[in-house]
């Protein structure tokens, strides 16, 4: 009997290693990018997410200051060089975990173009939001990676801000 528990305490923590293990989007990218100096990855843990939302401003969206306080981190990715590229590489790796990542809006305006992809638990809760955005006038390209507690209105919020921008 002990044997089979401690068996099972294994297996256990075997699967809990591997849960932690899941790197995010932009930790894949990165690292299918390695050892390229023009993309530029910079994280927001959940203490500079706190700062933020203590952050007043009166102009600030009251919904996004809400949705800002159940992110646990942001990475940002960018790249200044290329900026199709790197996009399609991007939108090429989502499109290789399809099980995983779910495609879910597009946007575009004069001068950009990008589109969100999801990765919801079983329970259908939106765990991790990715989005792609690339600018041909700057040139920038941009991915920004989010996970926490994101809601369906935050995404919303998101798409119509970015996709409106002139």
């Amino acid at each position: 009997m002990k044997k089979a528990i401690l068996i099972v305490m294994a297996m256990v923590a075997s699967l809990a290693a591997n849960a932690q293990r899941i790197a995010d989007f932009a930790s894949k990218y990165m690292d299918a990018n390695k050892g390229d100096t023009v993309l530029i990855c910079v994280t927001v843990g959940p203490r500079m997410m706190e700062q933020l939302t203590k952050i007043h401003d009166p102009q600030s969206n009251e919904a996004i200051a809400q949705a800002m306080k159940k992110l646990k981190t942001a990475r940002i990715v960018t790249a200044t060089e290329s900026v199709d590229s790197y996009y399609e590489k991007a939108e090429k790796l989502l499109k290789q975990f399809p099980r995983r990542f779910s495609h879910d809006k597009d946007f575009r305006n004069t001068h950009s173009y990008g589109t969100f992809y999801t990765r919801r638990q079983k329970d259908g809760a939106v765990v991790e939001l990715i989005m792609l955005h690339a600018d041909t006038l700057k040139p920038a390209m941009v991915i920004v990676n989010l996970t926490g507690d994101i809601d369906n209105d935050f995404i919303e919020l998101l798409s119509k801000n970015i996709g409106s921008r002139k």
